[in-house]
């Protein structure tokens, strides 16, 4: 109860910096206490300084940020259990994302960081950033794991969609949409050493619209291999990707017309 409470006493910090700090929407995993999880373990992240020296604008009114910030519990019974690390870009690279997302792509049961990083001259790629052994207390509370390549030109972006077992061999995989807006590409990603390698790929569907200030879609699972949930490349149709034979295959989930069809979507059949 103790993590839960400086962690949400940390959110309402971060939200009292302005509006755009408010648009790096926080990310809040349960305690390690109830997950039965390893130190350090992260239970919020936060983008903020704000900068216009990418100009991309494809979310709308949230800016580029230079400054990844992660909270985690990194002790029990200690004089600080919970620290706060900061790690700031500088050119040309800046974070260009929603909001940082706290997800196991090690498959170790703790949580990674995962946002979207952005080259001025190469475009967006995919990053996870891993919290420290428990006995390096000299070290950063946080450093890159693994990423993807660069798109390889400048202003093309990607879009995080969700992560689980897609493929049904244990491992985490990461969804994300490459161009949603131009190649309308998903794309299954999984830990490599550190890298984040390519495990399939379908084209004409997409997540996100140019201006939104949202991730459309998700990642459900409702019998033990997840599935991805997003929009054809025309908005017109809501639509399940899934793994079979080698491949990622979809299948329609009817129209797209208002927002609470995505809610439906996302939830599993009875």
């Amino acid at each position: 109860m103790k993590i839960r409470l400086l962690a949400l006493c940390w959110i309402i910090t971060s939200a009292a910096g302005g509006a755009l700090a408010e648009r790096a929407q926080v990310s809040v995993k349960g305690d390690p206490a109830t997950q039965g999880g390893s130190l350090p373990w992260a239970v919020a992240a936060s983008l903020s300084e704000p900068t216009d020296r990418y100009p991309h604008d494809v979310l709308g009114r949230i800016p580029s940020f230079t400054r990844l910030s992660v909270t985690a519990q990194v002790c029990s019974g200690c004089a600080a259990p919970v620290i706060t690390g900061h790690l700031t870009l500088t050119a040309p690279l800046v974070f260009e994302d929603v909001a940082p997302r706290l997800w196991d792509v090690t498959g170790d049961g703790r949580p990674e960081v995962v946002v979207v990083q952005s080259h001025a001259d190469l475009g967006a790629r995919l990053t996870v950033w891993a919290l420290r052994e428990a006995d390096a207390t000299d070290a950063p509370l946080f450093s890159l794991l693994a990423a993807t390549d660069y798109i390889g030109t400048r202003f093309r972006w990607l879009a995080p969609l969700g992560q689980g077992d897609f493929t049904g061999d244990g491992k985490t995989d990461i969804a994300y949409v490459e161009t949603p807006h131009l190649g309308r590409t998903l794309r299954l990603v999984g830990l490599e050493g550190d890298r984040l390698v390519e495990r399939g790929s379908l084209a004409d569907v997409t997540n996100h619209r140019i201006g939104e200030e949202v991730i459309a879609g998700g990642v459900r699972d409702c019998g033990g291999t997840a599935e991805a949930v997003l929009a054809s490349s025309d908005w017109r149709r809501m639509v399940a990707v899934s793994w079979d034979s080698g491949g990622l295959i979809s299948r329609d989930l009817g129209p797209l017309a208002a927002q609470p069809d995505w809610a439906k979507a996302l939830t599993c059949p009875r």
